[in-house]
């Protein structure tokens, strides 16, 4: 353990790769090779009228998830492909919009400014609380249910294959659309995978949203959905109101990268890098934190916990700056009137770019923190 006096300034804020996670010799080797082989339409636009995106890519996009590239609809950025979905599926009647509790800040953020009634309904380790979802879908369907299935950001969990058999099933009875959210899918790094909803939709309707983001690039802000071909241009023409056109070269990078097989060596990098760290991580909550730990995650970026104390948060992250450590905070992941259980404040705590030193000096301190804050 380090010692005090040697303290680092420790970023729990963000869930961004490591640099070493991301390929930039071959991302420069292949960026290059395009432009020495097509300048002018790389830096010229794209073309207009519903367009789908790279046509290369969303061939190679539909290769990887076996679908018919019709359905590939490619943004920019998978943060861009929700707002586009939520413009597109809400509605002037139906606003109504379930989400896990807690789930994604910046989703809740989208569903708000299209206007979304949001609920949310309770996570537990094993995924969303199915039976109070079915309770609640006897008076209130949703247009669309969104859920991170693997490795939620924020919290780690993974729904078990029985609650995402639950869900697919009750997709198809009352009709509601899912959302299923996967950029981390291709993360684990213990454990079998499981079948993703769209694998198991049956009669239900998923709409799914992925990126390169966690397995190539953030800064190509490459991001998709993988849907029905009306909706794909449905979407196409939202984008071309909304930004006009994607870029070409980021399109045409990560097109080459697919097919030079760059994606897939840089997965079994990322698993071998980050396993160990999200391994370390498990220790250092349970160590540091006992049991408050919500759930230990077989892959991703994030571990949470539900730190019990009667600290209001906004005191607590201001003793945390104090102290070096910085913290999103954990009352936003949750969407209003839901809230983390009572007499705790809920913690996302991304391991993947923290060595395990770091990251484990990190949670001690904080539980210090919260220890001396609430005598």
């Amino acid at each position: 353990m380090r010692a005090a006096t040697d303290r680092p300034v420790i970023n729990f804020n963000r869930g961004i790769p490591p640099r070493e996670a991301i390929p930039t010799k071959d991302l420069a080797t292949q960026t290059a090779a395009i432009i020495d082989e097509r300048p002018d339409v790389m830096f010229q636009y794209p073309p207009m009228g519903q367009y789908l995106g790279d046509p290369e890519l969303r061939l190679q996009l539909a290769a990887l998830h076996s679908v018919d590239p019709e359905r590939i609809f490619v943004g920019t950025g998978s943060l861009q492909v929700l707002d586009l979905l939520a413009g597109h599926l809400l509605g002037d009647r139906n606003r109504d919009v379930y989400v896990e509790a807690p789930t994604y800040d910046r989703a809740l953020q989208i569903f708000d400014r299209h206007g979304a009634r949001v609920l949310g309904l309770p996570l537990e380790d094993d995924g969303l609380d199915i039976e109070l979802l079915h309770q609640h879908l006897r008076t209130l369907v949703p247009v669309f249910l969104y859920t991170i299935p693997d490795f939620q950001n924020p919290s780690g969990v993974t729904m078990s294959e029985a609650k995402r058999r639950a869900l697919v099933g009750l997709s198809e009875t009352y009709g509601f659309t899912i959302l299923e959210d996967a950029p981390y899918r291709q993360l684990r790094y213990h454990g079998a995978a499981l079948p993703s909803l769209a694998q198991m939709a049956g009669g239900a309707r998923v709409v799914t949203i992925d990126s390169l983001s966690k397995v190539l690039s953030p800064g190509l802000r490459v991001g998709y959905a993988i849907s029905d071909a009306d909706t794909s241009l449905a979407l196409a023409s939202l984008a071309e109101c909304t930004y006009l056109s994607p870029v070409p070269l980021c399109q045409a990078v990560a097109a080459r990268c697919l097919a030079a097989g760059v994606v897939a060596s840089n997965i079994g990098w990322l698993r071998q890098i980050l396993g160990p760290r999200r391994d370390e991580a498990v220790v250092a909550v349970r160590s540091f934190l006992g049991d408050a730990l919500f759930a230990a995650p077989d892959g991703g970026y994030f571990i949470s916990a539900h730190l019990r104390t009667d600290v209001d948060e906004a005191t607590f992250l201001a003793a945390l700056r104090a102290e070096g450590i910085a913290l999103a905070p954990g009352s936003a992941f949750y969407p209003p009137p839901a809230t983390p259980p009572a007499g705790t404040l809920f913690i996302r705590l991304p391991f993947q770019a923290l060595n395990p030193d770091d990251f484990a000096f990190g949670v001690e301190l904080l539980g210090k923190v919260a220890e001396k804050l609430s005598r």
